[in-house]
């Protein structure tokens, strides 16, 4: 099943960013910075998907700010690799693409939140799927 990805050149595009401000946290409170990430893979043509992976990234309790961000990135496929796979979103989430993108999305987070009260938060440049 290496040869599911016949094309490797490609660019992600910003599907969403949804960023929301919120109550500002009480004095010395510990705030626990809840993140995850979300894969799915839409069947393009009969040699393509897009996959997107979004990041979500949920404060407990609910404070300072949410955010998600999500890319997605058209591949192009080989056709019967592809359709021999037993779970394609299960292979797409440890392959090349979904590091290239969670890569992409730390780097907008961090821009996003780097003049928020905690500074920038650098999440992680690979996925973090919940188990």
């Amino acid at each position: 099943m290496a040869n599911v990805i016949r094309n490797m050149n490609f660019k992600p595009i910003i599907e969403k960013v949804d960023y929301q401000r919120m109550a500002e946290p009480q004095p010395n409170a510990t705030i626990n910075m809840r993140v995850w990430d979300d894969l799915s893979i839409q069947r393009l043509r009969s040699d393509a998907v897009k996959v997107t992976v979004q990041r979500n990234v949920k404060p407990e309790p609910e404070c300072i700010f949410s955010i998600e961000v999500a890319l997605s990135v058209e591949v192009i496929i080989n056709t019967s690799e592809y359709d021999q796979l037993d779970d394609a979103e299960e292979y797409f989430k440890t392959s090349p693409v979904a590091r290239v993108l969670a890569s992409n999305i730390a780097t907008i987070m961090a821009e996003l939140t780097l003049h928020s009260q905690i500074g920038p938060m650098i999440t992680s440049p690979v996925c973090q799927f919940p188990q």
